[in-house]
């Protein structure tokens, strides 16, 4: 098989090879090292969730069916996927508040916050499927519902929220079209089963709403986990960020 055709058959590996390369060249722009820091942090948090089809292998076929290389139900996109996802979903947001937004200095326990709040979520997953029977639809909904326990958490993020809510789905159906456009059968992986496999705007709507609530949701759940605060009007730079970091990290 030659180039062409591997990029015609296998459009869902490329794709995220070329979302990877642009991803890392925007975490790149970000001019604080601890912004960047956190961005990869959340891509290799979302690791895991590669191996979702691996686990679940029947609930999204309703839905879509990529083309994996040697046919399998698992494949080196999904974990590049998995992280292309986990670090672009705050990016957006990230930028918006660079010149306030706090990573804290003083370790937390991520491990525990983690758990804390994937296990319910994956739990509402299970309980949504087992009723609906449609993965997508069951990934939606348990998304919103994630929101709501995290921003009770965190409500201070509700801004930085809402800029994730809003930026990631851009960007992601801004990738969308764009791959739409190089590679016009990648259409076809998914099914035009309604609601979620109508197009709008030439993309289906399961795509937006995911995007939309892991949005929200990603951005609260990265500042639960890694302690982020956004500064009261006071812009941050290089040599004030440890300052501010270490006093947020200390409770003061």
């Amino acid at each position: 098989m030659n180039v062409p055709q591997a990029l015609g058959t296998y459009p869902y590996l490329f794709w995220n090879v070329l979302w990877l390369s642009g991803l890392l060249l925007a975490v790149r722009s970000l001019s604080l090292a601890s912004h960047r820091r956190l961005i990869v942090r959340l891509g290799l948090v979302m690791l895991p969730n590669g191996l979702f089809s691996l686990a679940y292998p029947n609930c999204w076929k309703e839905y879509w069916c990529p083309m994996r290389p040697g046919g399998w139900v698992l494949g080196p996109e999904d974990i590049l996927f998995a992280f292309n996802v986990g670090a672009t979903a705050c990016l957006a947001a990230v930028w918006l508040y660079r010149h306030r937004l706090i990573v804290a200095g003083q370790p937390v326990a991520h491990t525990g916050r983690i758990l804390t709040v994937g296990i319910p979520s994956q739990c509402a997953f299970l309980v949504l499927f087992s009723t609906c029977r449609s993965g997508i639809a069951a990934m939606i909904l348990a998304q919103f519902l994630a929101v709501v326990p995290v921003l009770l958490l965190r409500r201070d993020l509700w801004r930085f929220s809402t800029a994730g809510g809003f930026g990631f789905p851009l960007i992601y159906c801004g990738l969308l079209r764009t791959v739409f456009c190089i590679w016009p059968g990648f259409l076809s992986c998914w099914k035009s089963t309604p609601p979620w496999g109508r197009l709008l705007f030439g993309i289906p709507l399961g795509e937006i709403a995911w995007a939309v609530g892991f949005g929200l949701f990603w951005p609260l759940f990265a500042g639960y986990v890694f302690d982020l605060r956004l500064s009261t009007g006071r812009r941050i730079s290089g040599s004030t960020e440890a300052a501010l970091a270490c006093s947020y990290g200390q409770g003061t």
